[in-house]
C-alpha cells in the first residue's frame, strides 16, 4: 500500500509541476477569473485526483486559445477521453483500480480547468452534469435500477381473467409498443408538469404573494397522479389524460391567483417549453442504443419505423416490429397472431449473450472486432430493441439481484422486462432512467397492459399467424468467442439481500412524537435510515449462524476465513460516507438528479453515548420504587432536553445539505448558522457547508449508495425497488429503499465489497449471500429497536409515566 501511495504521489507531483507551469503564466492568469493563490490551490487539487502527467496542463493551453467562454462539446469529449487516458497511461492497474475516483474525478478535474481559463463550466454540459456523469460513470451492468410491480396478476385475479400463455406475452407486447409510440408524450408530461410547479411558485413569490414551496406542491400532484385511464377516461389515451387531470390540478391551484400573474406565469412557461422541451425530450428518449467506448457511451438516437420489440422465449431472441408498414402502431390482432406464432415455433438453441452483459463495457469495442461475423451482425440487430421482454418465468422469491440474472440483452438497451408469473420486473439503464421515473414508467406500462390484457380476454382463441413478420436471432456464440468472453474483464460480483420487516409505522409515530415536543424537529424516514446506518456500522455484531460458517470455511480456505473475519469484524466499523441522489428535475428537468454525500456526524455530536446515557436515566426513573423521584426525573429530563435539542440541530443540518443539493447552490448558507437555538457541535457542522454545492466532488466522496424512492401513491402497484450503483470500485454497498401502498418498507442491499469477488472464485455465492443478508437483517432490527428507544425517549414526561405505573404497565 505504501508503494502505491508513493506512485500516486509522484504521478500528483508529475501532474502539478506541469499544469503549474501553464495555469500561472501570463496568458492563464489574464483569463481567468481566480485569484493567484485560488490558482495554485485549484493546480494541487487537480493534480491530486486526476494524476495525468503534462495532460492537464496541454488541455489547459488548449482551453486558452479558445475563444469566448463557451466550449464546443467536441472539444470537451476530447478533453474528457485525453484525461481518462492520461491517468490511465501514467498509474499501473492496480493503483489505478484502488486509488482513482472514476469519471467523477476527471469530469471534476476538467470543470476546475474550465475554472483556470475563465470559461463557463456550466455551458460545457448542455444535457447537465449528471446525464453527462451517466454516459461515463453508470454504463456497466451493475449501473442499472430494478422495481418491481404486482398489480398486473393481482388485478386479472381480482376479476377472475385467465390468460393463456400467447395473451399473457401479447399484453405485454402491445404495453411496449404503445409505450415507444407514446414517450415523447410522456416525456412532455414529466417536463410540463415539473416546470409549470416551478414556474408558479417563481412567479407568485417574484409577484409578493404567499404561497407552497414547489416541492410540496409536487408531492401533492404525485399523490392525485394518474398513472391509468379512469372510467373518464375513454376517449382519451394515457399521455392526454394525465395531461387533463394535471391541467385540473393546476388550474384549482391559480384560481385564486390575480390574471395578471397567471398570465405572466403562462408566458414563461410558453417561453421555457419553446426553449427547452424538445431538447429534454432528446436527452430522454430511449429510442437510441448506446455504444461503447474506451471511457463512455455513445447513445446513438433512430428512428421509431426501425424500432423492435424483444421477445426472450426459451433464452433466444425475437423481434417484433413497432410500426405496421404504414407507420402507425402495429396493431393487437396482428401482434397477438405473431406471438402465438412465435411461441409454437420449434425450439430452437438458446442464445448465449448474457455473459457478454458481465463483461465490462470499455471492453466490449476491442472484443466485438474479434467474434464471429455472424454474431455481431445479430448484435448489430438487437440495438434497435429498446424494450426487451424476458417470458421465461423467474421466482418472485429471488432477490431482485439475482432475479435479473438471466438474458437480458448486453447492456445497450434502456430497458428489460421480467415475467414471474406474479409480477413483472423492470430492469432499466440509469443513462435512460432515474430511479423515479423508472418506478413511474413500471407503473404506466403495467396499467396499459393490463387494459390490453382486458381487451384480449374478450377475443377468441388465437391462432399463429402464416406469414411472419418477427425475426429470430440465432446470437451463438462459438467455442472460439467463448473463450474471448471468458478472459474478458468482467463486472464487479456483487451479493443481493432483502428485508420487508422495517417498523415504517413506528417511524410516523416518533416523528409525530417528535412534533409534539417541537415542530423544529424535522428529521424525515430517511433521515433516520441514513443516521442509523452509521450507528450500524459502529455496532454490528455478525450472528452466530454466520460466524459457525466461515469458521467452517478456515478449514479449507484459511486465508478467505481471515478476510472475512476482518470484513465482518473491525471492517465494518468505519462510518460510512453515503451517496444520497436527490432530484433534481423540479428546478431544471435536463439536470435530472443532484447528488449529496453526507457523513452522520455521530463522533461530532457524542450521539451514542448521548443516546445510551439517555436511555438509561428513563429506564432508571421508570424502575425506581416509590417515595421521591424527582431528583431521578430532573437527571432524565436534562438529557432528554440534551438529546433532542441535538437531534432538531441534526435535523436542520440534514435539510440544509438536502436543500442545497436538490438547488444546486445557495446564497444563505450563511443564515442558518445564526440559529441560536442549535447546540455548538451543529453550528460547526454547518460552518463546514460550502457555500456553493459541488456535484461531483460529493460523487468522488460517497462510498455507499442510499436510494429512497419514497413512498409510492394509494393506488399504486410497486413492491420492491434495487438500486444501481456508479461503475468505480469506491462504491460498496448500495442500499435502495421504497415503502409500498400498504406501508410495507422494503430494502434491498447490494453487496460489492471485496469478499463477494473472493467467494465468487471458491464457489461459495451462498456464503456471500450470508454475510450481505446477516448484515441486512442486523440493520433492520437494530434500527427498529433504535427507533423504539427514541420514542420512549421523546414520549417520556413525568405525566406519561406516572399513568403508566398507576395502570401497572411495565416500563418498556
Amino acid at each position: 500500500m505504501r508503494a502505491e501511495n508513493t506512485s500516486v504521489n509522484k504521478a500528483s507531483e508529475l501532474t502539478a509541476a506541469s499544469l503549474g507551469t501553464v495555469a500561472k503564466s501570463s496568458s492563464i492568469q489574464q483569463l481567468s477569473r481566480l485569484t493567484l493563490p485560488e490558482i495554485e490551490a485549484v493546480v494541487q487539487l487537480v493534480s491530486r485526483v486526476v494524476p495525468a502527467g503534462n495532460v492537464p496542463g496541454m488541455i489547459l493551453s488548449g482551453l486558452a486559445r479558445l475563444p469566448g467562454r463557451r466550449i464546443p462539446v467536441q472539444k470537451l469529449q476530447q478533453d474528457v477521453t485525453a484525461l481518462f487516458s492520461g491517468v490511465e497511461q501514467i498509474l499501473d492497474q492496480a493503483v489505478y483500480a484502488a486509488f482513482f475516483a472514476g469519471p467523477a474525478a476527471v469530469i471534476w478535474g476538467y470543470q476546475n480547468l474550465l475554472r483556470l481559463a475563465g470559461k463557463d463550466p456550466a455551458s460545457a454540459f448542455p444535457e447537465g452534469m449528471w446525464q453527462f456523469y451517466a454516459d461515463y460513470a453508470l454504463r456497466e451492468d451493475t449501473a442499472r435500477h430494478t422495481n418491481e410491480t404486482r398489480g398486473f396478476d393481482a388485478l386479472l385475479n381480482e376479476h377472475g381473467i385467465r390468460l393463456d400463455k400467447t395473451d399473457r406475452l401479447t399484453a405485454w407486447v402491445m404495453a411496449s409498443i404503445a409505450c415507444l409510440h407514446q414517450y415523447p408524450r410522456l416525456l412532455e408530461n414529466e417536463w410540463r408538469e415539473r416546470v409549470s410547479i416551478s414556474l408558479m411558485e417563481k412567479t407568485m413569490r417574484e409577484a409578493g404573494m404567499e404561497t407552497q414551496k414547489a416541492k410540496r406542491i409536487l408531492r401533492e400532484w404525485e399523490l392525485e397522479r394518474p398513472y391509468r385511464r379512469d372510467e373518464d377516461g375513454a376517449m382519451y389515451d394515457y399521455p392526454a389524460y394525465r395531461r387533463m387531470k394535471f391541467d385540473e390540478f393546476i388550474r384549482k391551484r391559480s384560481q385564486t391567483t390575480p390574471e395578471q400573474v397567471n398570465m405572466k406565469w403562462r408566458d414563461a412557461l410558453v417561453n421555457a417549453a419553446a426553449q427547452d422541451l424538445a431538447a429534454y425530450q432528446r436527452q430522454m428518449s430511449i429510442l437510441a442504443y448506446l455504444e461503447p467506448g474506451a471511457y463512455g457511451e455513445a447513445r446513438i438516437p433512430f428512428n421509431l419505423a426501425d424500432a423492435k420489440i424483444g421477445v426472450i422465449y426459451n433464452d433466444s431472441y425475437y423481434m417484433l416490429p413497432v410500426c405496421d408498414e404504414a407507420g402507425k402502431p402495429l396493431d393487437a390482432l396482428t401482434a397477438r397472431a405473431q406471438v402465438a406464432a412465435l411461441l409454437a415455433s420449434p425450439f430452437s438453441v438458446p442464445s448465449q449473450i448474457s455473459s457478454l452483459a458481465r463483461v465490462k463495457r470499455s471492453e466490449l469495442a476491442g472484443l466485438r472486432s474479434k467474434l464471429d461475423p455472424m454474431l455481431v451482425n445479430d448484435l448489430d440487430n438487437l440495438k434497435f430493441a429498446p424494450i426487451l421482454i424476458n417470458a421465461d418465468v423467474r421466482s418472485s422469491s429471488l432477490p431482485l439481484s439475482e432475479l435479473r440474472m438471466t438474458e437480458r440483452g448486453i447492456g445497450s438497451h434502456a430497458l428489460t422486462i421480467f415475467d414471474t408469473g406474479e409480477t413483472f420486473v423492470f430492469d432499466q439503464s440509469h443513462i435512460f432512467f432515474d430511479g423515479a421515473w423508472g418506478t413511474a414508467l413500471s407503473e404506466i406500462m403495467t396499467n396499459e397492459a393490463l387494459s390490453w390484457a382486458r381487451y384480449l380476454e374478450m377475443l377468441d382463441d388465437p391462432e399463429p399467424a402464416s406469414n411472419r413478420i418477427y425475426t429470430s436471432l440465432a446470437l451463438q456464440l462459438s467455442p472460439a468467442d467463448l473463450a474471448l468472453v471468458q478472459q474478458a474483464p468482467k463486472v464487479t460480483p456483487e451479493a443481493g439481500a432483502e428485508n420487508d420487516r422495517l417498523d415504517i409505522k413506528a417511524c410516523l409515530t416518533l416523528r409525530r412524537s417528535f412534533k409534539k415536543r417541537s415542530e423544529e424537529i424535522e428529521l424525515t424516514v430517511n433521515d433516520l435510515l441514513v443516521l442509523y446506518r452509521a450507528i450500524h456500522a459502529a455496532t454490528y455484531i455478525p450472528s452466530r449462524k454466520l460466524s459457525d460458517e466461515i469458521q467452517r470455511l478456515s478449514q479449507s480456505s484459511p486465508d478467505v476465513a481471515a478476510s472475512l473475519k476482518q470484513v465482518v469484524g473491525e471492517g465494518s466499523r468505519t462510518n460510512p460516507s453515503i451517496l444520497i441522489p436527490m432530484d433534481a428535475s423540479l428546478k431544471t428537468p435536463r439536470e435530472r438528479v443532484s447528488p449529496l454525500c453526507i457523513e452522520a456526524p455521530l463522533a461530532e455530536l457524542n450521539l451514542l453515548p448521548l443516546h445510551f446515557e439517555t436511555l438509561k436515566a428513563l429506564d432508571a426513573y421508570e424502575n425506581a420504587p416509590g417515595g421521591n423521584r424527582a431528583e431521578l426525573f430532573d437527571a432524565f429530563d436534562a438529557s432528554q432536553r440534551k438529546y433532542l435539542a441535538t437531534l432538531r440541530g441534526l435535523g436542520t443540518y440534514f435539510s440544509r445539505a438536502k436543500d442545497m443539493a436538490s438547488q444546486g447552490e445557495s446564497a444563505a448558507a450563511g443564515a442558518i448558522k445564526l440559529l441560536a437555538h442549535l447546540p455548538l457541535p451543529i453550528q460547526r457542522l454547518l460552518d463546514k457547508i460550502p457555500e456553493r454545492f459541488d456535484s461531483l466532488n460529493n460523487l468522488i466522496k460517497g462510498r455507499e449508495v442510499i436510494s429512497n424512492v419514497g413512498a409510492v401513491a394509494p393506488t399504486s402497484a410497486l413492491t420492491r425497488f434495487m438500486t444501481a450503483k456508479d461503475d468505480n470500485n469506491q462504491k460498496q454497498l448500495a442500499w435502495g429503499v421504497i415503502t409500498d401502498a400498504k406501508l410495507n418498507l422494503r430494502i434491498h442491499l447490494r453487496d460489492f465489497r471485496p469478499h463477494a469477488q473472493a467467494l465468487h472464485n471458491i464457489g461459495r455465492r451462498d456464503l456471500a449471500t450470508l454475510i450481505t443478508q446477516d448484515y441486512l437483517d442486523a440493520y433492520v432490527e437494530g434500527f427498529n429497536r433504535f427507533i423504539r428507544d427514541l420514542t420512549r425517549i421523546a414520549s417520556a414526561s413525568r405525566k406519561s409515566v406516572t399513568k403508566r405505573q398507576i395502570k401497572g404497565k411495565p416500563a418498556r
